[in-house]
């Protein structure tokens, strides 16, 4: 399940439901460009060093984590509005990159914060 939420979220209080539901959480906070965002994807994931700071290797980087992972499992992507604001293409390809991984893994749920 992927969705998109406003900027008035408590995201502690998102965390706690998504923990109680039994799904794993991991928060990547975005940055105002796609370099800083794709890093902010590679650190909170602990990506291998081997990715290539692209969309496709982010892909292939989450699509491996998917499959690796036990039970479910949720990516917050917080401060996404930042990289919306400075770098619409940009924004538009990592959300298409967690939509494909959303369809292809139903264990996994995508939740992205707008502010």
């Amino acid at each position: 399940m992927m969705r998109v939420l406003g900027d008035k979220v408590d995201l502690d209080g998102l965390i706690a439901d998504a923990v109680e539901e039994g799904r794993q959480v991991q928060v990547v906070r975005g940055g105002a460009t796609k370099q800083a965002t794709l890093e902010a994807f590679s650190d909170a994931l602990n990506f291998p060093e081997w990715f290539g700071m692209n969309l496709d290797a982010l892909a292939d980087c989450l699509d491996t984590l998917a499959r690796d992972s036990e039970g479910e499992w949720e990516i917050v992507w917080d401060d996404a509005a930042a990289l919306r604001e400075a770098d619409p293409r940009a924004a538009a390809g990592i959300e298409s990159v967690l939509a494909d991984l959303d369809e292809d893994h139903p264990a996994v749920h995508i939740t992205i914060i707008n502010r």
